[in-house]
């Protein structure tokens, strides 16, 4: 089953699709190019949240 925020890939053409609303089918098949799309593992470094710059060093 897909989750809420996983990716999905198309090996011929590089589509992404990201899941924001699953449905809960088993097993989830998404088609692309005539054939299933990959599920994109993301790095450590994808994950990670940018941190944000404090006001005080703006002004």
């Amino acid at each position: 089953m897909a989750k809420k925020g996983e990716k999905y890939k198309c090996e011929e053409c590089g589509l992404i699709v990201l899941v924001e609303d699953p449905c809960g089918c088993e097993p989830v098949e998404i088609i692309c190019c005539g054939a299933p799309m990959k599920p994109v593992k993301e790095t450590a470094k994808a994950k990670a949240k940018p941190k944000a710059e404090s006001k005080a060093k703006k002004q």
